[in-house]
C-alpha cells in the first residue's frame, strides 16, 4: 500500500503518524500544525512515551501531546500495523459531539441513514459523527460513547488493513465507491460482529463524509465454521475408520472411499474413485451384486450382513462380510454407503473349525465382539450422518432466499405457488390469489442513476411490500424488478384491496440514496385469482401477467384486475 498520510488523515483521524521500526517517517499536516513540532521533536516525544503507546488500547485510555507555545491536550489513539509500517492515529478528546441536525451532514444522508433497517454509518475524518439505531444495537454501545470517536478503535484489529485499504480504494476513485467487503467489529462487551460493508465516500469541498451499511453476517460465519467442523470431524472419521467405507452411485462408480480400502485392495484411492464397484469383486460375484444394487437403488431398500469376495491387485481373493444404506436428498436417492470388513480370516477359521471343535466357543465369542465392534462404528457413521442432514437443511434455508432484497427468490415462488395450486384443486371452496407487480420506468432510472442505486431501491421496495402484506402471504422477488406476491384464500377483491394499498405505499415513500438524492417510485400491479376447477398454474400467472401488461398499457402506477374476455 502506498502510504499518503493525508489520505490516512481523512480515513483515520486528522491526527496521524507513521513510524517505521520505532522511527518516525511521516506526520500529517494537521498534527504537525495542532503541536507546532517537527518529525524529531513528535519522535523523541514518542520515544519517551514508548511504553504507554505499546499497551492495549482500552476505551478510555488516552494520551496526552505536547503543543509549542500552547497548552498540551489529551488525545485517545490506536495503532494499526501494516506491513512494516506503524499507524498511529490520535483523537482530541473533549470535541463537540455531533447529532443528527449538524451542519456538516446533508440532511439527505442522515434521513436515509435514520430509517435504514440496517445499521448506519456516518464518519468525517474518521471520527463518528452519526450512526442509527441499528449500528448502536448492532454492537450495544450507547450513543454518548459513540459520538466523536474514532471509527477505527470499534474495528477489531484483524479487520483494520483490510478496511484501510477498502477506504483508501474509495478516496482513489472518482465515484468515491468503496469496494464491498466483510469486517469483525468488537462489541461493548467485547462480543466480535461479523459485518459485511457496503460504502463509499460523498465529496465535498469543505471535507468528505465516509457512509457505511453494515449487515450483521455473524450468523452465517458461525453456521460455516460449524459446518466446516463437522466436515472435518466427519474426514478424520472416515478416514481412521476400521472398517471399510465407500460411497457408490446409482450407476454403481464408486464415488469415495477411505484408506482402509485402499490398504485391503492394494490400489491407490485415485485408481478405485471412479470405477464401477464390480470391476474389485471376483468374476462369479459381478452379476449378482450388479443386480442387487439395481434393486437397492430403485426399492430405497438396506442390506444387511452379506458377503461376497473381492479380488486384490495381486489376484488375491479376500471375503468381505457387509452393510448398504441409501442416502437420500428430498426423497430422491443420490447414492449408497457400504460399510465392510474383511472376514477372509473368519472364513477360513469357519472351515478350520469343523475340525477343532475345541476352539468353537472361543472362536464365536471374539467374533461376536467384532460385530458389536462393527455396529457401533455403524451407529457414530449415522449419528454423523443425520447432523450432515442438519446443516444442509439449514443451507437449504439460505439458497431459497433472494440476496439482495432478503425475501424469497424465484425458485422458492415457483414451488409455494405449485402448493397453492394444488391445495385449491383439494378443497371445494378455496381460492388463491396471486399479484404481480413491477417497477415503472426502471430501466430508466438505473441508466439514469445506476444499478448500484437501482438495487437500494429494489431493497427498499421490498421493505414497503413486507409491511403490506400478511403472515401467511408469500412474498418473493420474480426477476429484475418484477416481485409477486401469493395471497391464500384471498378472492379477487381482497387481492385488488391489497394491490391498491401496496400502490399508495410506493407511491406515498420517497425512495432516497446517496449523493443527496430522492426519487419517487410506482409500480403497477396485475392481479389474478384462481378457485378450484378454473385452471392449473401456469393459467393463474397468465391472469396476473395479462393484468400487469394492462397496467401498464394504462399509464402506469395503477392496479388492474384480470376480467375473461
Amino acid at each position: 500500500m502506498d502510504f499518503d498520510i493525508e489520505r490516512l488523515a481523512s480515513i483515520l483521524t486528522p491526527y496521524v503518524v507513521l513510524r517505521k521500526t520505532a522511527d518516525v517517517v511521516s506526520v500529517s499536516h494537521a498534527l504537525a500544525a495542532r503541536t507546532g513540532m517537527g518529525k524529531k521533536e513528535i519522535r523523541g516525544f514518542l520515544d519517551a512515551n514508548r511504553t504507554v503507546l505499546d499497551s492495549l488500547n482500552s476505551r478510555n485510555h488516552t494520551v496526552s501531546l505536547p503543543s509549542k507555545d500552547r497548552q498540551g491536550f489529551d488525545c485517545a489513539f490506536t495503532t494499526t500495523i501494516i506491513n512494516d509500517t506503524e499507524i498511529i492515529a490520535f483523537s482530541e478528546t473533549g470535541q463537540p459531539v455531533y447529532d443528527d441536525d449538524a451542519a456538516c451532514i446533508p440532511e439527505t444522508l442522515v434521513t436515509m441513514a435514520r430509517y435504514s433497517p440496517s445499521a448506519y454509518l456516518i464518519v468525517e475524518n474518521g471520527i463518528i459523527v452519526y450512526a442509527n439505531d441499528a449500528f448502536h444495537k448492532l454492537i450495544m454501545h450507547e450513543p454518548s460513547d459513540l459520538m466523536g470517536s474514532q471509527l477505527i478503535r470499534i474495528i477489531s484489529r484483524q479487520s483494520r488493513e483490510g478496511f484501510i485499504r477498502a477506504c483508501d480504494k474509495g478516496i482513489q476513485d472518482p465515484e468515491g465507491t468503496i469496494p464491498p467487503g466483510d469486517l469483525m467489529l468488537t462489541s461493548a462487551g467485547g462480543r466480535r460482529v461479523f459485518v459485511s460493508m457496503k460504502g463509499g465516500w460523498l465529496k465535498r469541498d469543505k471535507g468528505n463524509l465516509l457512509w457505511m451499511v453494515l449487515h450483521d453476517v455473524t450468523e452465517q460465519v458461525t453456521l460455516m465454521r460449524k459446518i466446516r467442523e463437522q466436515e472435518e470431524q466427519f474426514s478424520d472419521l472416515f478416514d481412521v475408520s476400521p472398517i471399510g467405507l465407500l460411497y457408490v452411485n446409482p450407476r454403481g462408480v464408486i464415488t469415495s472411499c477411505n484408506a482402509f480400502v485402499s490398504n485391503l485392495m492394494g490400489y491407490a484411492r485415485e485408481e478405485i474413485q471412479g470405477s464401477l464397484f464390480t470391476k474389485f469383486v471376483a468374476p462369479h460375484e459381478e452379476q449378482r451384486l450388479r443386480e442387487e444394487f439395481q434393486g437397492l437403488f430403485v426399492e430405497g431398500s438396506e442390506i444387511h450382513r452379506r458377503e461376497c469376495v473381492l479380488r486384490t491387485r495381486e489376484g488375491d481373493d479376500l471375503t468381505i462380510e457387509y452393510d448398504v444404506q441409501v442416502i437420500s436428498r428430498k426423497k430422491r436417492i443420490i447414492q449408497a454407503l457400504m460399510v465392510f470388513s474383511d472376514i477372509t480370516g473368519k472364513k477360513a477359521l469357519e472351515m478350520e473349525l469343523l475340525e477343532k471343535n475345541a476352539e468353537m466357543e472361543k472362536t464365536l465369542w471374539e467374533m461376536a465382539e467384532v460385530k458389536d465392534a462393527l455396529e457401533a462404528r455403524a451407529g457414530e457413521l449415522n449419528r454423523a450422518t443425520e447432523e450432515l442432514k442438519v446443516l444442509n437443511e439449514r443451507l437449504n434455508q439460505l439458497s431459497i432466499t433472494d440476496g439482495l432484497t432478503e425475501i424469497y427468490n424465484h425458485r422458492h415462488f415457483q414451488d409455494r405457488l405449485s402448493e397453492e395450486v394444488e391445495r385449491v384443486q383439494r378443497s371445494k371452496d378455496s381460492v388463491v390469489s396471486l399479484l404481480i407487480l413491477d417497477i415503472d420506468d426502471f430501466k430508466h432510472f438505473n441508466d439514469t442513476y445506476g444499478h448500484q442505486c437501482g438495487d437500494m431501491v429494489l431493497k427498499q421496495l421490498a421493505g414497503i411490500l413486507r409491511n403490506s402484506v400478511r403472515s401467511i402471504d408469500v412474498l418473493a422477488r420474480y426477476g429484475g424488478e418484477e416481485f409477486a406476491v401469493i395471497l391464500p384464500n384471498a378472492a379477487t377483491e381482497e387481492a385488488a384491496n391489497v394491490a391498491e394499498r401496496i400502490c399508495e405505499a410506493v407511491r406515498s415513500t420517497p425512495f432516497s440514496f446517496g449523493e443527496g438524492t430522492s426519487v419517487k417510485v410506482t409500480v403497477s400491479i396485475g392481479v389474478g385469482s384462481l378457485a378450484r376447477g378454473q385452471g392449473e398454474k401456469s393459467e393463474l400467472i397468465r391472469k396476473a401477467d395479462n393484468a400487469l401488461y394492462a397496467a401498464k398499457a394504462k399509464w402506469k402506477d395503477r392496479v388492474e384486475v384480470w376480467e375473461e374476455d
